[in-house]
């Protein structure tokens, strides 16, 4: 696993990384650039319901967000053989990452609230690599409606701009 060092903020080049997928492959933020806008969404745990609503919506939404020219990261802080049962028992359309010691919840800035709680965010990356949505919280009840959210502010970031 590669990491940068650039704090995550609005206007900001998001921190890169690369992380292996539950399909086998590594997978880098750097990859999307200058092809794709990118949603990177890090789940809070596998046993948070409303988690796994955001994911499974993620998953309903994706043919839209492809046509919209965005594609989707999800991360887990599990080691593989979980992060594939977590994939496997919601039947996701693109893979899981897997940040077992999870560094890259750590690069942006999602260390546990109190040492207990732990706090998740949902990002949107444009094709130059920029952070330009980003929310962070230790509530996941927020992730309820965040899909319909995240496909709108797509919409919105593209208008205009036609889509490679």
């Amino acid at each position: 696993m590669s990491l940068d060092s650039i704090e995550a903020k609005i206007g900001s080049l998001a921190p890169d990384f690369t992380l292996l997928a539950t399909n086998g492959q590594e997978v880098s933020l750097t990859d999307f650039r200058g092809k794709k806008n990118v949603i990177v969404f890090f789940i809070r745990e596998t046993t948070c319901p409303q988690c796994r609503t955001h994911v499974g919506h993620l998953g309903q939404l994706y043919s839209q967000f492809l046509e919209a020219g965005t594609d989707v990261i999800v991360i887990l802080g599990e080691e593989m053989e979980k992060a594939k049962q977590y994939a496997d028992g919601i039947g996701l359309p693109f893979p899981i990452l897997c940040d077992p010691d999870r560094a890259v919840y750590n690069l942006y800035e999602l260390e546990k609230y109190f040492l207990l709680f732990q706090r998740t965010a949902s990002l949107v990356v444009d094709r130059s690599g920029i952070v330009r949505y980003l929310k962070r919280t230790t509530v996941p009840n927020v992730w309820l409606q965040e899909s319909r959210e995240l496909l709108g502010f797509i919409l919105s970031l593209d208008e205009g701009q036609p889509i490679a």
